[in-house]
């Protein structure tokens, strides 16, 4: 089997992309860009694209520069300074949002809430309106979706195809109370780990394995630590870009137009990620890493186990139920189409 050498040429990218160009240009602004993404993912190449949009949109007065691997810290803390106005823009998953500021967003990640990838670009899109309103409520400034994509379990000896294959084993858990939730409901040992410790603590057995996307866990080397990777699709994560409040009612309306105009790559970001889910678990396998996929029967079990996590959600908060509703109802209108 050929590898696919994980895109390098042609993914150079998630949320990434250190721009080349000066920062310093005369009358210019800089705006840093922060993620946890490493580079050699599919969303830098993307990102390329976004960050030349807004130079070009405000005619180079937004100098970009996207700062991967977590080089301005962990999500929660770019969460944290995008918050306070020290950072202007972030990129990442919709949970860091979630883990403080924003917890009615943990809806997306809701165990075995979506269905299809048809069906998550139909959602997504109909609740974008509540998405934003709740975003500037808390001080951030909604740009676009993107796409982390779908998760699987990667654990040392054996492949996780029932419920019960998860039992006793300590599993990082990404920071957020939907993760460790789910967990509990599956019968592991939810141990919450920053990106950057999660591959030393699988190679001491700290922990005994993780939930993550394909693309993430081969980029950030955390299949290093395990033996086998089961694509179950429990968990599908959505990401954002957004913009700090503060930052975005100092700019004019041309440059918040020039922002705004690299919306128009929403979707190539989505496809981006997405066309490389086949290539990735054959590098998996191709690093000696045995690979399973779950059936549709098989991931049932999971799903009726897990389904109390949703009524913990939704009845947390008012908030949280008014968004749970919505995407219910978009769900809902996805299958009378």
């Amino acid at each position: 089997m050929k590898r696919t050498a994980f895109l390098l040429t042609g993914a150079a990218a998630l949320v990434g992309f250190v721009a080349s160009t000066s920062l310093h240009a005369e009358g210019a602004k800089a705006v840093k860009l922060g993620s946890v993404a490493p580079e050699g993912t599919p969303w830098a190449e993307w990102l390329k694209g976004v960050r030349s949009d807004i130079e070009k949109g405000s005619n180079n007065q937004l100098k970009t520069k996207v700062y991967l691997g977590g080089k301005l810290g962990g999500e929660k803390e770019m969460v944290e300074e995008v918050k306070r106005g020290r950072l202007e823009m972030f990129g990442g998953s919709v949970g860091a949002l979630a883990s403080k500021y924003v917890p009615e967003l943990n809806v997306f990640e809701l165990p075995f809430i979506f269905e299809s990838d048809d069906e998550i670009d139909f959602v997504l899109n109909a609740v974008r309106p509540d998405v934003e309103k709740l975003l500037d409520q808390r001080g951030f400034k909604f740009i676009m979706w993107a796409e982390n994509g779908w998760h699987g379990y990667g654990v040392k000896g054996k492949c996780i195809e029932k419920p019960d294959d998860l039992t006793g084993l300590k599993m990082r858990s990404q920071e957020s109370m939907i993760h460790v939730e789910t967990y509990k409901a599956l019968g592991a040992s939810p141990v919450e780990l920053p990106v950057p410790e999660v591959l030393s603590a699988l190679q001491t057995g700290v922990v005994d394995g993780y939930s993550n996307t394909p693309l993430f866990g081969f980029a950030i080397s955390w299949y290093k630590g395990i033996d086998h990777f089961t694509y179950t699709k429990h968990i599908y994560q959505p990401a954002l870009i957004v913009a700090s409040k503060t930052w975005w009612k100092s700019l004019s309306p041309a440059e918040q137009d020039a922002v705004l105009s690299s919306k128009k790559r929403e979707a190539e970001g989505f496809a981006g990620v997405r066309k490389l889910t086949k290539p990735l678990l054959e590098n998996y396998t191709y690093a000696k890493i045995k690979v399973c996929e779950l059936t549709d029967a098989q991931r049932k079990p999971f799903a009726d186990k897990a389904k109390p996590v949703w009524n913990k959600f939704a009845k947390k908060s008012k908030g949280n139920k008014k968004l749970f509703d919505a995407v219910m109802k978009a769900k809902g209108a996805f299958k009378k189409r």
